[in-house]
C-alpha cells in the first residue's frame, strides 16, 4: 500500500538532486528559535528552514513551502515518530541506510556524492535521515493498522476501467522481468586507474554474456563478483530510468554497468513477459484506489494523533 507510493517519492527526490544543487552551504544559525513544542520535543526556525529545502526538492522545485505549513508537516513528523516508538516500530538506522543507498543508486552516484549534493542544496544530512525515518516508520505502523481494512471491490476497478476506456487513452504495455543483478565490487580506496580497470571488466563480461543458466554461474566463480538474484519485478514497480533500461535489454543479456557505491552494478534480463495494456491500467487503477483510501484512513489517524498531543505553538 505504501511500498509504492514511498519508492516513487525516492525516485523522484534521487532525480531532484541532479537540477536543484544550489551553491549555499548549510549555515546553522549560532542560536535558534524555538517555534513549537510537541510532546516535549522541540521544533526551531531552523528545523523549519531545512524542511522548506527539503520540500523544494522532494517536489522537484515544484513546490514552495510556507513556514506555517513547515511547521505543521513537522508537527505531524513529531506525532508519527512518537507513535512508531510507542508500538516499536522505529526505522532502524540500517533501514535508513539502505535507503540513502538506493536514492543514490537509482541517481547514479555514490552515497558520498549524494550526500554532498544536497549540502550544497542547504539540506543537512541530518534532515534527510530524520525525515527518512519517519517515512518508514509511519508507512510500517500504517500498513500494521491499516493493510487488512483497506479493500479494493472488483466493481470499483471495472468502473474506473471502464472510464478509462471512454477517453481512449494510449496506455504502454507492462512487462514482468525475471531479473538477477551482477556486480563487479571495487575496493573502497581503489585508484582511479584500478577502478576503469574494474570497468573495462564489467563491459567485457556483459559484451560475452549469452546465457543466464551459464554465465550467472560463471559470475558466481569470479573474485569479488557479487550475483543476487531479484526475481520477477514488473515496469510499474520500477524506476522508469531502470525500467528503459530492461526495455532495451534482451533476454539473457546484461544492462550496461553503472557505477555505484561499492562497484559497478549490472542487472540479468533471464527473461520477460507482455503483461498487455489492460493488466498495465488495471494494477494502476487498484493502486490508485488502495492509495486514496490509505490517505483518508492516514489523515484520520493524524488527526487522532494531535487531539490527544501536548503542541505548543510560539
Amino acid at each position: 500500500m505504501k511500498h509504492v507510493q514511498l519508492k516513487k517519492t525516492l525516485s523522484i527526490l534521487a532525480l531532484a538532486v541532479f537540477v536543484l544543487a544550489a551553491s549555499a552551504q548549510i549555515q546553522r544559525a549560532v542560536a535558534s528559535t524555538i517555534k513549537a513544542v510537541v510532546n516535549g520535543a522541540v521544533i526551531t526556525d531552523f528545523d523549519i528552514a531545512q524542511r522548506q529545502r527539503l520540500e523544494r526538492l522532494l517536489s522537484g522545485g515544484r513546490r514552495s513551502l510556507g513556514s506555517t505549513a513547515a511547521l505543521n508537516l513537522l508537527i505531524d513528523d513529531k506525532l508519527k515518530l512518537f507513535e512508531a516508538r510507542n508500538r516499536n516500530m522505529t526505522a532502524s538506522d540500517g533501514q535508513i541506510e539502505n535507503a540513502m543507498q538506493n536514492m543514490a543508486r537509482n541517481a547514479q552516484m555514490d552515497k558520498k556524492r549524494l550526500v554532498s549534493i544536497f549540502n550544497q542544496a542547504g539540506v543537512n544530512v541530518e534532515t534527510l535521515k530524520d525525515w527518512l525515518k519517519v517515512q518508514l516508520s509511519w508507512r510500517d505502523l500504517v500498513e500494521a493498522r491499516f493493510n487488512t481494512q483497506v479493500h479494493v471491490d472488483e466493481a470499483e476497478i471495472y468502473q474506473m476501467l471502464s472510464d478509462q476506456a471512454k477517453k481512449d487513452g494510449v496506455v504502454q504495455d507492462a512487462i514482468q522481468f525475471d531479473l538477477t543483478r551482477v556486480l563487479f565490487i571495487t575496493r573502497t580506496k581503489s585508484s582511479s586507474a584500478a577502478k576503469n580497470q574494474r570497468l573495462v571488466e564489467a563491459k567485457r563480461f556483459q559484451s560475452r554474456f549469452i546465457s543466464c543458466e551459464k554465465d550467472l554461474e560463471a559470475a558466481r566463480r569470479l573474485t569479488d563478483v557479487a550475483v543476487e538474484r531479484i526475481g520477477r519485478k514488473t515496469t510499474t514497480e520500477l524506476p522508469e530510468p531502470l525500467a528503459k533500461r530492461l526495455r532495451d535489454t534482451e533476454v539473457n543479456k546484461l544492462t550496461p554497468p553503472i557505477q555505484v557505491n561499492d562497484g559497478y552494478e549490472m542487472v540479468a534480463v533471464c527473461g520477460k513477459k507482455d503483461l498487455g495494456k489492460q493488466a498495465t491500467l488495471r494494477t494502476e487503477i487498484q493502486t490508485k484506489i488502495r492509495d486514496e483510501k490509505s490517505k483518508v484512513m492516514e489523515r484520520k489517524y493524524i488527526s487522532e494523533l494531535r487531539a490527544t498531543a501536548i503542541i505548543d505553538k510560539r
